[in-house]
Parts: C-alpha cells; sequence; structure tokens
C-alpha cells in the first residue's frame, strides 16, 4: 500500500515485467530502514561514507540524475549570482545549465586541439585567465575529456591555491583513475569538489554517478541543499544500490579490474593501431596533457579517410562505438569488455573493403564568440526561430552543441558568429547531430528590439 503502483512489478506490463521484472522487485520508495538519499541516516549514509573513505574524499554523494546534476550542484553550492567562473571550454553542456540556474557568469579559456580534436586547458591558459579576471570566484576544469586527456591539474590546482578560488572538476570519465598509476591522476588530491560517472567507468546503471567533496572551504549545507534541488525527489533504489555494489567492488579488488581494462585497451589499440593512427600517451605527454589508455581514439581525419564511413562500416560487423564523428572515431573499453571483441575488430578489419576518402569539407572549429549576454539573461529574455544561416550576428538563446561529445560551440546570450554559422552547416552535411538546431534547420535566438 505504497507507492510505486506496480507493487514490486506486478502491476507492470506484461512485457515490460517479463524484461524488467528483477529490476522492479528493488524499485522501492523510502520505507522504514531503507534511508533517504537528501537526509541519510542508515543505510544509505553508510554507503556514501565507504565511498568518500575509498576515493579520500571527505564526503560523498550519490546522484539519481547522473553527472549533470552534480555539475549544477557544484556550481550551485559556491557561486552567486553576478560570480564570475573561469571555464574550460570543452565543458559539457550541462554547465549551460549550471550557469542559468546559478546566475553565475562565465569567463571562458580556451582548449587546446589536434586535428579537430578538444584536448583540454593548459596551465598557461588557467594563468593568464586568473590575472585576466582576478575577481573570479571558482575554476571549473572537465578532466578529463571525452577522449580521455586529462588536464595538468597539479600545476593549476597550484595556482587555484595562490589566488583563492574553487577548483571544480568534471571528473566524469575518470572514476577509475585512482586505482592505477598507468591513467592519469585522479582530480581528488587537487579540487573541492569533483563529479564523476560511475556508469561510464565503473559498471554502474545508467546515469549513476557521485559527487565528491574534497574541501572544508565548502559550505555542506549549501551543497545538500543544491543536490535536493537539482534531483528528483524520488531516486531509484536500484541504482544506489548498484553504486553501492560497484564501490564495493572497487574496494575489494579495484586495481586488478582497472589493470585488466589497461591490458584489454592497450591489446586492442595494437589491433586498430596496425591499420589507422591513434590518439597515444606518448603525443599527449607531448603536448602538456596525460591520457586514459582505455580512451582510443582513432584520428581519422589524420588517415585521410572519413570517420563516419569507418564508424557505419565497423556497425555492419555489429561493432558499435561510443562517437563517431567525421575526424575521430571513440571506442571505450571498461570493466565489461570482453576480450573475444578484439578478435572481432581485428577480423572485421582484415575483411573491411577501403574506407573512403576524408573529403568532406569541414572547416576548424571557430573561435570563442562575442558574449552580449550572460546565459542566465539569455533564457529569460524574447526568443524567436531563425533558419541557421539567418541567423549570423544574432545572440543565441539555447545552446548549440554537436552531440556527442556534448560541447557546446555557443552558449546562450552568446554571438552566432559567421564561422560557426559556417561550421555548423559543414557539421550537419557530414552527418552529426547538432543539438539545438531542428528538423527544420531552425535555431531559437534572442528577439531583441
Amino acid at each position: 500500500m505504497h507507492v510505486p503502483a506496480h507493487g514490486g512489478g506486478a502491476g507492470l506490463p506484461a512485457d515490460v515485467r517479463e524484461a524488467f521484472g528483477s529490476y522492479a522487485h528493488y524499485d522501492l520508495t523510502e520505507l522504514p530502514g531503507y534511508d533517504d538519499l537528501f537526509h541519510p541516516t542508515g543505510i544509505i549514509a553508510a554507503a556514501q561514507q565507504l565511498a568518500a573513505e575509498l576515493w579520500q574524499a571527505e564526503a560523498a554523494y550519490f546522484l539519481a540524475g547522473g553527472a549533470s546534476a552534480g555539475v549544477r550542484a557544484m556550481l550551485a553550492a559556491v557561486c552567486n549570482p553576478g560570480d564570475e567562473v573561469l571555464v574550460g571550454r570543452n565543458a559539457h553542456k550541462s554547465l549551460a545549465d549550471a550557469l542559468v540556474f546559478t546566475g553565475a557568469v562565465p569567463r571562458y579559456l580556451p582548449v587546446e586541439s589536434r586535428d579537430g580534436l578538444l584536448l583540454n586547458v593548459t596551465p598557461q591558459a588557467v594563468r593568464e585567465g586568473l590575472v585576466r579576471y582576478p575577481r573570479a570566484k571558482a575554476l571549473y576544469l572537465t578532466s578529463p575529456g571525452y577522449n580521455g586527456v586529462a588536464a595538468d591539474l597539479a600545476a593549476i590546482a597550484g595556482m587555484a591555491r595562490e589566488t583563492g578560488v574553487f577548483l571544480l572538476v568534471d571528473e566524469a570519465h575518470g572514476a577509475h583513475f585512482r586505482f592505477s598509476s598507468g591513467l592519469p591522476q585522479p582530480a581528488g588530491p587537487f579540487c573541492d569538489l569533483c563529479v564523476q560517472s560511475w556508469h561510464k567507468t565503473l559498471g554502474a546503471l545508467t546515469p549513476g554517478a557521485v559527487l565528491h567533496c574534497h574541501s572544508s572551504r565548502v559550505d555542506r549545507r549549501r551543497l545538500r541543499d543544491a543536490l535536493q534541488a537539482v534531483q528528483t525527489t524520488s531516486p531509484p533504489y536500484p541504482l544506489l544500490a548498484s553504486l553501492d555494489a560497484v564501490r564495493r567492488r572497487m574496494a575489494l579488488s579495484g586495481e586488478n579490474v582497472v589493470r585488466e581494462m589497461l591490458a584489454q585497451a592497450r591489446t586492442l589499440r595494437r589491433v586498430l593501431a596496425a591499420k589507422f593512427p591513434l590518439l597515444t600517451a606518448e603525443e599527449a605527454k607531448q603536448l602538456g596533457f596525460a591520457l586514459d589508455e582505455t580512451r582510443i581514439t582513432i584520428l581519422t581525419a589524420r588517415a585521410g579517410i572519413d570517420g563516419l564511413a569507418l564508424g557505419n562500416l565497423l556497425a555492419t560487423c555489429n561493432i558499435e562505438t561510443e562517437l563517431i564523428q567525421s575526424h575521430a572515431v571513440l571506442a571505450v573499453v571498461g570493466p565489461g569488455y570482453n576480450p573475444d571483441w578484439t578478435e572481432k575488430v581485428a577480423a572485421c578489419l582484415q575483411a573491411m573493403p577501403p574506407v573512403r576518402a576524408f573529403n568532406m569539407y569541414l572547416p576548424p572549429p571557430p573561435g570563442l564568440p562575442p558574449v552580449r549576454y550572460t546565459p542566465r539573461e539569455a533564457w529569460f529574455l524574447p526568443s524567436a526561430a531563425a533558419a541557421l544561416p539567418d541567423a549570423a550576428g544574432c545572440a543565441a538563446a539555447a545552446p548549440l552543441v554537436c552531440y556527442p561529445p556534448g560541447v557546446p560551440l555557443v552558449y546562450p546570450g552568446e554571438e552566432i558568429t559567421p564561422a560557426v554559422v559556417e561550421y555548423l552547416l559543414a557539421a550537419r552535411s557530414a552527418g552529426v547531430i547538432v543539438h539545438g538546431v531542428d528538423e527544420q534547420g531552425l535555431v531559437r535566438i534572442i528577439a531583441e528590439v
């Protein structure tokens, strides 16, 4: 006599019950003894404390809304409306929502790139940003990026401490760094707050994620309030249980899990490298970064072939990769990787017909566009629809994002420059999905009067 109304699965439609009946058995509500995610005193509190101890944090918070919820909560915990925050331009689009939610004012930092691939923010870019914006309250970095390229957090953290800014890190793709010296350094020892997507790297259910607090400078009451404000009041218990189970596995055998991931990734790398150029740890190091080798990026543009064509050819062999772009293809090796898959990839490559040449015109990613309004201001201003070619010179009312990887080319309030229009038209012609452009090719612009 309580919700959810399916009564442990009996009330589900028959086909759903057949597929998800065992999951539904654990789909419960806050019954006596089951604790409360937002006021934990029992089993959830104990599970979060164990996670904090394992990741050497002062506190850990399970996220029922994915890392995106954690991004919003991090910013809300330390920034007031009008506070300036330095932001690496490789941030996920959830940051745009966080900027609207908090009213913080972004000051963007450039990101190094090679062959159309975003790498990360350099210490020099951070240093220049701190000098240019001395009133900055926080520094927000994404490390590692989607392709596993990690910033030099040790050097950057020193600057953050000297200037007193909060260091916030979106470490969605780096929860496993803690368990191997062969991976980039984890963010924990350097940051105030970080978010990890355990479903992306450790095998939790989607969208299971965790926010770690590593600093007594953060107001915990405000952080807890922010977490409740950005998440559902009905968190799914199977998701929370999967987070705790993953934590237990990593506590008992995390080094072995990650060692096997790396071993399988390096074997797959050798197979792929025999045919295609890859982004390597050595190249990343030469550029001042570190690379997670379980993220395998095939540099198709460097090879002179079309990444979209390669991804489609792999798909015909029932090999699905994480990200297919015209200039690169990304494969991810996680704890669920089957060693037999490497043999399947090798056989597919051997039988694969020639991949068509990369002849789609795709200009370099455009530079930082001029800012006309803050994201929060843009959110509340009247908007109108415009065809993408006609939007040049207008201010965007919504993010324009090539997805994946989900990094905005234009944030709300920024000018849609001719270079942005040219890039997005070419990207859409190449088959790239662009969030913010609808089926008719229309974008939302601020209706200025």
